[in-house]
């Protein structure tokens, strides 16, 4: 995640070459708390600045298919022409759903915070009781972190297995770059993940008790 000093020096690279720069924000509004502030909107940063977002991630709202994009006016005029094009327009029940979202931001937001704290202090507990073998990185902003094992099993077999024995979805690793981790989202409701998380750990057991050591 970038610090605002980062996003900064990002910008000015881009803007001594004539470059632009497009800025994902897909997980702005959701911030951890506690951790570390989110960087400026590239948009608000100069005029070489874009920055795109969702209403999929933080507003919980993927099914609406609705984003947004803030830019150059010309460069908008240009997007509103190829989404003429494309698509033409949402379905009006997309859009006044993602209207009514927008009009209650603050307490979506602080729903969500509620949600990711609740689930963090969960995730640090549950972790620290298996330390022995599990370890992690908390997420700084967003809802995603990564879990990095001890165990004698490859992540995408080991993804299968917590999938269809245990019905527990956790991202394998090795799809990232980072063999014996496994991906784990905090956005779910909590007395959801509290359970996924006593599945996993059932699973975690009957590896850690097998002598076989799988690879993908």
């Amino acid at each position: 995640m970038m610090t605002p000093a980062d996003a900064a020096r990002v910008y000015a690279i881009a803007e001594s070459v004539g470059a632009t720069v497009i800025g994902d924000e897909a997980y702005r509004w959701l911030a951890v708390p506690g951790g570390a502030p989110f960087a400026e909107p590239f948009f608000d940063l100069g005029p070489r600045g874009i920055s795109v977002g969702t209403l999929s991630k933080p507003f919980g709202l993927p099914g609406l298919r609705i984003g947004w994009i803030a830019g150059p006016p010309d460069l908008i005029q240009a997007c509103w022409g190829l989404r003429d094009y494309i698509s033409l327009s949402p379905g009006k029940l997309n859009d006044a759903l993602a209207q009514l979202g927008m009009r209650h931001r603050k307490r979506i937001v602080a729903r969500n915070t509620e949600i990711i704290t609740a689930n963090l202090a969960t995730a640090a507990a549950w972790i620290g009781e298996r330390s022995s073998f599990i370890s992690w990185t908390p997420p700084r902003g967003g809802l995603l972190a990564l879990l990095k094992y001890d165990l004698p099993m490859d992540s995408l077999p080991l993804a299968d297995k917590l999938a269809l024995e245990y019905s527990v979805m956790l991202a394998p690793g090795s799809a990232f770059g980072y063999e014996r981790h496994l991906r784990l989202g905090v956005g779910q409701r909590p007395d959801i993940f509290t359970r996924g998380l006593e599945e996993a750990g059932k699973c975690f057991e009957e590896v850690r008790s097998s002598k076989l050591e799988v690879r993908s």
